[in-house]
């Protein structure tokens, strides 16, 4: 069975192809921790409430009704008031819903709240919203008239669930200026391929988020994609993604310099098969040992996410300094069930050592 991983939004020419049966997540089950999802309060409190409102027009057809929305919202920092039939009232609905379902009210007053709103609206957005393959293709082969799609604004993320980078940043963006964080867009490319992605300031300092790159896909014998959530692109700093290689970002413009990288691992850690283990692994032994309990425990596993720091290791985001421990650790646990080779490795590669590595039944 053939294998094809793909980074979304990436270069065709920076994927990798690999043989696999897979299995998707662990045994289907959301990755959104427990504590992210909360039964909304009978009237919750959002940030948006006590803002000075706005009435918007409404008028004109439904793409210029949510851009009336997403201005408001967004740039002018206001409270939406909808006249009748407006048909932008809905994806603020949908969007409302998604905050009251993944963010808690008590996170508005907490030292940690801007931290854990930010990690629930990544973490939704990459889990639920599906990236749209086929908009993809039809720009890669050349189509121009894509511009009113729903997949590049915030109706296609939160209504249609579905969407490309452009979607995906605004609604990154709309979700957290919801909620009173200070975020932008940001416009470039990814590994070659004009992106977006997004700044978001958290406790006062400025990380890049990018949602698009954090979701892995892949497909298996030319089925349809599957998914696995990481946090390789999770609070980065300027210089991480843009010296990153293969996939590095290119800023068409600097805005709210990122000189800070947030460590999403170093104080995880991850349960495979009932034991627990750091989630930065520091040594090639702890990796072994790490993968052959994902083997003893592949029906309860398909992906694991964890940051490989071993004190010899340096120039991580220039090579794959771990490949040849990675292909050992794999070897550990039997050659059966996946195909490894030159160009054919079963795993996703991140800033900094992340890896998201799978596993299959």
């Amino acid at each position: 069975m053939r294998f094809r991983s793909k980074l979304t939004a990436v270069a065709l020419a920076a994927l990798t192809c690999f043989t696999f049966v897979a299995c998707s997540g662990r045994n289907g089950t959301p990755d959104i921790p427990p504590h992210l999802i909360t039964v909304p309060d009978e009237t919750p409190i959002r940030p948006v409430d006590s803002r000075e409102s706005v009435t918007l027009k409404g008028s004109g057809g439904l793409r210029e009704c949510v851009d009336e929305l997403y201005s408001a919202v967004v740039y002018d920092k206001k409270r939406p008031i909808f006249g009748d039939d407006d048909p932008a009232e809905p994806v603020y609905d949908a969007a409302r819903a998604v905050l009251d379902r993944y963010v808690l009210n008590a996170w508005h007053t907490s030292d940690d709240g801007e931290y854990n709103k930010v990690h629930a609206i990544h973490d939704y957005l990459v889990r639920y919203v599906e990236y749209d393959f086929e908009l993809y293709d039809d720009y890669t082969d050349g189509a121009t008239e894509l511009g009113d799609d729903p997949a590049f604004y915030i109706d296609g993320a939160l209504l249609g669930g579905k969407a490309v980078c452009d979607g995906l940043s605004r609604a990154f963006e709309f979700l957290c200026a919801l909620e009173g964080l200070d975020v932008l867009r940001v416009t470039g490319s990814l590994a070659s391929v004009p992106h977006a992605w997004n700044k978001v300031k958290v406790n006062g300092v400025w990380y890049n988020v990018d949602v698009t790159a954090d979701a892995a896909h892949y497909t298996v014998g030319g089925g349809k994609y599957e998914k696995q959530l990481s946090h390789g692109y999770f609070l980065l700093s300027d210089k991480t993604i843009s010296e990153f290689k293969p996939q590095t970002h290119v800023f068409s413009e600097q805005p709210f310099i990122a000189s800070v990288d947030h460590d999403y691992y170093a104080d995880k850690t991850v349960n495979v098969g009932g034991a627990e283990f750091s989630a930065t692994v520091r040594s090639a032994d702890e990796l072994t040992a790490l993968f052959k309990a994902a083997k003893r425990a592949k029906n309860e596993i398909g992906k694991l996410e964890v940051k490989l720091k071993y004190p010899d290791k340096v120039q991580v985001n220039s090579v794959d300094m771990y490949a040849t421990d990675i292909k050992s650790a794999y070897a550990a646990i039997g050659g059966g069930d996946f195909g490894y080779s030159s160009g054919n490795a079963p795993y996703f590669r991140y800033p900094n050592g992340v890896y998201l590595f799978l596993f299959y039944k």
